[in-house]
């Protein structure tokens, strides 16, 4: 709820309608329109300044990235994404 209140957007509403595509495990599948509905309500630098060890053990960070570049998110090359830097 803290991550919500801080980047304008709803992680619980993210995590329902995302994490089947961003979950490790599988290959990269393209995202729903339900879940590009709702990344394109987050704050992505903001976001992605809170994620803590706990969530990179629990998601793929590049298929991460791959879904919100693939809902139309710019995200820039070199940004900071938890610990990892994104291509």
């Amino acid at each position: 709820h803290k991550v919500s209140a801080k980047c304008q957007g709803s992680i619980p509403n993210l995590i329902s309608k995302c994490s089947t595509f961003v979950k490790k495990a599988g290959p990269e599948n393209p995202p729903s329109a339900d879940c590009c509905a709702v990344v394109m309500g987050l704050d992505i630098p903001c976001v992605c300044n809170l994620v803590t060890q706990a969530i990179e053990n629990m998601i793929s960070m590049d298929k991460a990235v791959y879904v919100g570049r693939t809902c139309g998110l710019s995200i820039q090359s070199g940004q900071k994404c938890g610990s990892k830097s994104v291509n």
